[in-house]
This record gives C-alpha cells, sequence and structure tokens, in this order.
C-alpha cells in the first residue's frame, strides 16, 4: 500500500525539480545586446544601443522609423565625407 503512494509522489517530485525556469519577459537580447523590448536599437552611427525617440531629440532629426534608420545605417558615402573633412 505504501509502494502504491510512494511511487507516484516520487515521480511527482522528480518531475517538479527538473522543470526549467522561463525566461523573464523582456530579457531578450539582439546579436549587440541591445533590449528591442525596452525600445533599444543598435546604431552603427553611434556604436551603442540607442533609443529612438531619445536619438531624434539628441541628433535633431524627425522622430521618424525611416529617419532614424537611415541616421543609424553608415554607407560607405558617409564614411568617404567624414575623411574629406578630416
Amino acid at each position: 500500500m505504501r509502494i502504491k503512494i510512494f511511487i507516484p509522489l516520487l515521480l511527482l517530485g522528480m518531475t517538479a525539480c527538473s522543470a526549467t525556469q522561463p525566461e523573464p519577459i523582456g530579457s531578450d537580447r539582439d546579436v549587440h545586446g541591445c533590449l528591442p523590448a525596452a525600445g533599444y536599437l543598435w546604431c552603427e552611427r553611434t556604436q551603442t544601443c540607442e533609443r529612438s525617440w531619445e536619438l531624434a531629440d539628441a541628433a535633431k532629426i524627425e522622430h521618424d522609423e525611416a529617419e532614424v534608420k537611415a541616421y543609424c545605417e553608415i554607407i560607405d558615402s558617409d564614411l568617404m565625407d567624414n575623411e574629406e573633412e578630416w
């Protein structure tokens, strides 16, 4: 009789202890370590994680997804312009 109770309890205890804990919501980082769930995106120009609305204010550009993306993307012509200024 005790065995009939002991075995199910043992199996229940083993499965409860082996369950993996889910990751907290919002802990998904991108390849650069930015937290998209918190509004951060990687900006090549600044080489840091930025919030688009904060970057738009600091860079004095329109807070528009396309504007922010264009600002953060570095293309060869941007690099050439910077070299000419030196």
